[in-house]
């Protein structure tokens, strides 16, 4: 069974000693942290690109949504007129019927203390 435990004799200010054949360890090493680093770059402007697409389709969203809006407010003020007319009609309708009943039974009524 392999032992994960640290190398007693190895202290933190000393370097492992590298046999030769290990040579491009360090190279290998600088390669890799090389990708890295390019592939974090590559992400950084990735995230960067979305993020500036992100805000022009919001931009867009915001656009159609306040023309959507005012398209909206437009109609409602056109249904609120149509319906300020008909109930305008509907009030002078019923305040002719209404006077016409009045005159109706004022007349009834006349006629009645005439008889």
């Amino acid at each position: 069974m392999a032992s994960n435990r640290a190398n007693p004799s190895i202290s933190l200010n000393n370097q492992v000693p590298l046999p030769p054949e290990d040579r491009e360890v360090p190279a290998a090493l600088s390669m890799m942290i090389d990708s890295m680093t390019s592939m974090v770059e590559r992400a950084k402007i990735d995230i960067e690109n979305a993020d500036q697409r992100a805000r022009a389709d919001l931009e867009n969203i915001d656009q159609r949504a306040r023309k959507d809006i005012a398209l909206l407010d437009q109609r409602a003020r056109k249904d609120i007129q149509k319906i300020d007319q008909k109930a305008r009609k509907d009030i002078a309708f019923l305040d002719k019927r209404a006077r016409d009943d009045h005159e109706l039974i004022r007349k009834n009524a006349q006629s009645r203390r005439l008889n």
